[in-house]
């Protein structure tokens, strides 16, 4: 009985994990780039699996490529490894930072080393189980995406410095006291530096809530920050306010 029991929990705890693996993957956004036509099989399995899966030839693949999609990760689907077939992933790393993933038939160790060389952060060798190579691409984007998410915690706009790991301010070197609430607030715009976000993006993030239309708290917060930070209102350096937008935290000219 005991050990149907752990059974039963092993099983739940095996599909929970499933279930937010799929989850976690939803928005995951891969480009697929071969030397070959035959990859159906492929974007058919990772679409299956939740990803949204865009295709290409590697002598087509260009800046235009990995801005339109943005993606979370690149497989090279390799028939016949090449120096000029691998200078693709020299070229890509040159632009993208995620996993790039060589899959392909030879096993040469001078080929992987070449491609290791070239930017490749690995080599998946066909024919690969599908579940190992899910597996290896999975964690490959949880890596990517913590690395990511550590990075951030640091954002720096010329004299400005905010220190999410800290939580600590400064701007031209000096520490600048902010209440809780105010950093909260600074932080979500500098996360999302250079970008606009209305009231009701900062009042979901700050409240957990809809924004209401009447609260003017962060009208307020930010009248705060702006004066700890020495920011003319008329014409502030750091904190924006785009009318009818929202607010915008950039460095500007001083």
């Amino acid at each position: 009985m005991r050990e149907v029991s752990a059974c039963l929990i092993f099983k739940k705890r095996e599909f929970m994990q499933r279930y937010q693996d799929s989850a976690e993957r939803t928005a995951d956004r891969l480009l697929l780039l071969s030397d070959h036509g035959e990859v159906e099989g492929a974007i058919q399995l990772l679409e299956t699996e939740g990803y949204v899966v865009e295709q290409a030839n590697c002598q087509d693949v260009g800046m235009q490529v990995l801005e339109r999609l943005n993606p979370q990760a690149i497989l090279l689907d390799l028939e016949r490894p090449s120096v000029q077939s691998l200078s693709v992933c020299r070229e890509l790393r040159q632009a993208f930072d995620g996993p790039i993933l060589v899959l392909s038939a030879e096993t040469s160790d001078v080929v992987q080393i070449l491609g290791l060389e070239m930017g490749a952060d690995d080599f998946l060798f066909k024919p690969q189980p599908a579940s190992l190579l899910l597996a290896k691409l999975r964690s490959f984007l949880r890596r990517s995406e913590k690395n990511r998410r550590y990075c951030r915690r640091l954002v720096e706009l010329g004299g400005l410095v905010v220190d999410a790991a800290r939580r600590e301010v400064s701007c031209a070197g000096q520490p600048v006291p902010l209440t809780s609430r105010e950093f909260d607030l600074l932080w979500c715009l500098a996360e999302n530096a250079r970008s606009i976000l209305s009231r009701e993006e900062i009042h979901q993030a700050l409240y957990n809530s809809e924004y209401n239309g009447f609260d003017r708290s962060i009208d307020i917060y930010i009248s705060r920050i702006r004066q700890k930070l020495g920011d003319d209102p008329l014409n502030p350096r750091y904190l924006k306010t785009v009318r009818g937008s929202g607010y915008l935290l950039v460095e500007s000219p001083a």
